[in-house]
């Protein structure tokens, strides 16, 4: 079993418990996810079966979120789970101050992350150096971005919000954050992800439903073929190219007429398929060859 799975994540599991769940489902040790969500968190998580895990770098991984901000508290994790740092009243001004502050968070920029994540830090997570009370305090920047935020509700002490950036991004970041443009300090009060790359909640499977197919034997019909929701140009290769793809070969691309530039994305990359399955994804050299980047079928099967 090769391919994806789009799953609804419910609130209390780690996306690492997730993991473990389709491990034992599927009966494929093999499995991955793509973007972690915090325990709290619900909605999509999609997990990569297989080989399929090989992809998950290939996925884009623009992300959609509705969060709730509670306005007035800090706390050690940026969100309600965390203790309470303080306690500030919300003044008068915040009502007014709301729309621009946002619009302040829009864009490119440099977020600095929670003091409890999962990103490393002089070779240990940074939840890690937290919970020993050693909160570094030279976290290191990261570069993301932040397509749109969009206000759908303000009932102070809490901010409903919709968020569309980049993978990579916090939204505790972004809560915290917005406290402190609006000079009251905030937390996330929840989170829920509607959309990771092409995958999107509407279409998530739940654990239960997820459960309930194993045990008919029909898991594999909520699989989704890799091609399916990679965003990779598609070129169709004979069963001899797939062959030499398969054994790692590296073939010039004058030999191969079905082939142009124009089949590779931005990045020099595409999909080879065989028919209706992936052979490959692969990447133009600079001395216009074929490179196979990641195979995904057995040279043995081809002869």
């Amino acid at each position: 079993m090769l391919g994806f799975v789009n799953v609804s994540k419910p609130a209390g599991m780690t996306s690492h418990d997730v993991v473990k769940r389709l491990r034992k489902l599927s009966g494929i040790k093999q499995v991955g996810h793509a973007g972690t969500l915090d325990p709290a968190a619900t909605g999509v998580l999609p997990i990569a079966l297989g080989k399929a895990c090989r992809l998950l770098r290939f996925l884009t991984s623009d992300k959609i979120y509705l969060a709730e901000i509670l306005l007035g508290k800090r706390t050690t994790t940026d969100d309600t789970e965390g203790e309470v740092l303080d306690e500030r009243p919300i003044g008068e001004h915040v009502p007014a101050s709301i729309k621009a502050a946002v619009t302040e968070l829009i864009g490119v920029q440099d977020q600095v992350p929670p003091a409890y994540s999962a990103i490393h830090h002089d070779g240990k997570r940074l939840y890690e150096l937290a919970r020993a009370g050693n909160v570094p305090t030279d976290v290191k920047a990261r570069r993301i971005k932040v397509d749109s935020i969009d206000i759908l509700a303000v009932d102070l002490p809490v901010i409903r919000l919709r968020v569309h950036c980049s993978g990579g991004t916090y939204i505790r970041s972004i809560a915290r954050d917005l406290g402190e443009k609006l000079s009251c300090g905030a937390c996330l009060k929840g989170l829920v992800r509607e959309q990771s790359g092409p995958f999107a909640l509407a279409q998530a499977q739940s654990l239960e439903a997820l459960n309930d197919l194993a045990d008919a034997d029909r898991l594999a019909e909520v699989v989704i073929p890799p091609q399916k929701v990679l965003s990779l140009p598609q070129v169709s290769v004979d069963r001899e190219t797939a062959g030499l793809l398969a054994m790692g070969q590296y073939l010039p691309l004058m030999s191969l007429p079905r082939i142009s530039e124009r089949d590779f994305n931005s990045d020099k990359l595409c999909l080879a398929m065989l028919d209706d399955s992936i052979v490959a994804v692969c990447s133009a050299t600079q001395d216009n060859r074929l490179r196979p980047e990641v195979v995904l079928t057995h040279a043995k099967s081809l002869v």
